[in-house]
């Protein structure tokens, strides 16, 4: 096969692949044949990932450590990879130019075997996305993903079908402190269903892989597929309920402004600083034609910025995390935001500036 696309699909794996493995086969990359494909996967107990290369052999499936795989590739400089394996040798040999690697395989089919959705199954569903719409709808989403394991149903991205038969896709993630929500409207109709959640992993994967690519989500009850390009990702879902999320977002009236997303982000670098150990809050209050943010610590001092706007006068100070201000900035991806607030102790609802409906932020507010 050409070396330049089994470069790149082991390239793509690598990320994906855990540092250390107590179970070596989980470390490794699966090499099948499939009719003039070379079919690439990484297979680990919840989630596995594959991609086709065209090539031409015959053989069965072999199983290397896929990092060992991935160096030896990304040194070697010949245009075409070779790989050959007797019945009687004890390693299989990559061929690639000038460079040879002799790899001790490990047994093929020790490899976890991820099935994908049951299309007999009665909770199954599939979508078609166009361009990079998957990779818009968890752009918003995976920052607020929870990384505390007693909350396990908060740690992935909940995927919405046809809420009250509405016909949309909604993907939403919240940790408890914060949430993030966008929607669309595939073009075949969407009834109904349960509401399925997507590993933090498995997310990760799809963000780092899928791009701007048509993505088609499958789902039972129990497990995901997405196929996009000559990948398909396939995980378990998480095993619980998604919270009623829409009883925490606020319903107004607000007090609304405007703010720019890049002084947002500028202002939480200026205050790392301050925080030490203690505190992530900022201050947030209104000012002449403009909004101040400040950040009090009282081992180190105080950092504040004007944040140019026009705000309403009878905003009452509230307080963020920091942290969250900025992430929710750059999550959103544009230039400016705008913020309704109710009162210093309601959740803040954000959202971007002549964007779609479906598409906002919440914050919940700190203490100052």
């Amino acid at each position: 096969m050409e070396a330049g696309p089994f470069r790149r699909a082991l390239a793509a794996l690598v990320p994906h692949c855990e540092a250390r493995n107590t179970i070596p086969i989980l470390g490794c990359v699966t090499l099948k044949m499939d009719g003039e494909r070379l079919v690439v996967a990484h297979r680990d107990i919840d989630m596995a990932i594959a991609s086709t290369v065209p090539a031409l052999g015959v053989g069965d499936a072999v199983a290397v450590p896929l990092k060992t795989l991935a160096a030896f590739m990304n040194g070697a400089d010949g245009a075409t990879v070779e790989i050959r394996k007797a019945a009687t040798d004890e390693r299989v040999t990559f061929t690639c130019g000038d460079f040879s690697a002799a790899i001790i395989p490990m047994q093929a089919e020790d490899a976890p075997e991820l099935k994908g959705p049951n299309f007999a199954d009665a909770g199954y569903r599939s979508v078609a996305l166009a361009e990079g719409v998957m990779s818009w709808l968890i752009g918003l989403t995976m920052p607020f993903v929870s990384s505390e394991e007693t909350r396990y149903y908060l740690n992935g991205v909940a995927f919405e079908f046809g809420w009250n038969d509405d016909g949309m896709l909604r993907a939403i993630a919240t940790d408890g402190h914060r949430l993030g929500s966008r929607e669309t409207s595939p073009s075949a109709a969407l009834p109904n269903r349960a509401t399925v959640i997507i590993p933090r992993q498995a997310v990760k994967a799809i963000a780092a892989l899928a791009g701007g690519k048509e993505v088609t989500l499958s789902v039972d009850d129990t497990k995901a597929e997405l196929t996009f390009g000559d990948f398909t990702i396939r995980t378990k879902l998480i095993d619980g309920n998604f919270p009623d999320w829409r009883r925490v977002v606020p319903k107004g009236p607000f007090k609304e402004f405007e703010l720019d997303a890049s002084k947002i982000v500028k202002l939480y670098r200026a205050c790392k600083g301050m925080q030490g150990d203690r505190s992530h809050a900022v201050k947030v209050e209104s000012g002449e034609g403009c909004m101040l943010a400040t950040a009090n610590n009282p081992d180190f001092g105080r950092v504040s910025a004007v944040l140019r706007s026009n705000p309403p006068i009878d905003v009452q100070p509230f307080g963020l995390n920091g942290r969250y201000f900025s992430d929710v900035a750059r999550a959103f991806g544009t230039k400016r935001l705008r913020f309704g607030v109710t009162d210093s102790g309601s959740p803040v609802m954000i959202h971007g500036v002549d964007g779609p409906a479906g598409e906002f932020a919440v914050l919940m507010p700190m203490r100052i």
